[in-house]
């Protein structure tokens, strides 16, 4: 009676209790499912499954890198292809074809996870977004600090306002720790937009050109 008393009343109350005292351990989304695929004659390549929850990254944001490719997506136990699946739904699971050394990096466009403390750079190099995505979008997945009347400006209105003319193709404008390069241009507007780590070759804009000659100026004299 002991024994059963005792499994009863802390089995129904320990979880209530953790909750009370602020010392429950929160639920941790499913991890992402990873398979290696050997293609024949072909790079290596994983297939990586992302289950869509309500609050997903994704369906806020829509974005996936250049070199992550969709291939398939099952919705009620029947398999889509990713034009049919459009658009992704709660519920869904989505498929996605990736580079091994960069599967990885794809975990922060499906799950929930606080920003990064620095941009990763499997992330950038060879990934382009459209003109249309908004800061915002982008601070949620390298912890960029934008200022939140900021937030919902496109990246196409963001180069217009930085450079003060019309943009051309190879534009860059630095964003804190990462560099917007414009990669197609479109009746004076920028449509495509590639992201790189900020480096130190010249940089486009006046203001830019100034705050880097200051840079150089302070470490020189350190």
């Amino acid at each position: 009676m002991a024994v059963l008393t005792s499994l009863l009343i802390q089995g129904w109350t320990i979880a209530a209790a953790a909750r009370r005292l602020h010392i429950a351990l929160p639920r941790h989304d499913p991890l992402p499912r990873r398979v290696e695929l050997d293609l024949p004659g072909q790079l290596e390549q994983e297939i990586v499954g992302y289950p869509v929850s309500a609050n997903s990254p994704y369906l806020k944001r829509g974005l996936l890198p250049s070199w992550a490719r969709p291939t398939l997506v099952v919705r009620e136990q029947k398999i889509l292809s990713p034009l049919e699946s459009q658009p992704v739904q709660p519920g869904d699971y989505v498929y996605v074809l990736a580079p091994p050394e960069k599967a990885q990096a794809l975990d922060r466009f499906f799950v929930d996870m606080p920003p990064p403390a620095a941009p990763d750079p499997r992330l950038l190099g060879d990934f382009f977004v459209s003109g249309d995505v908004t800061l915002g979008a982008l601070a949620d997945i390298y912890g960029l600090s934008i200022a939140p009347v900021a937030a919902e400006m496109s990246l196409a209105d963001h180069f217009a306002d930085e450079i003060k003319r019309r943009p051309k193709q190879g534009d860059v404008v630095p964003l804190g720790p990462i560099a917007l390069v414009a990669h197609r241009v479109a009746n004076g507007r920028i449509t495509s937009v590639g992201l790189r780590l900020a480096e130190d070759d010249a940089p486009a804009t006046l203001p830019a050109k100034l705050k880097k000659a200051a840079r150089d100026l302070w470490s020189r004299l350190g």
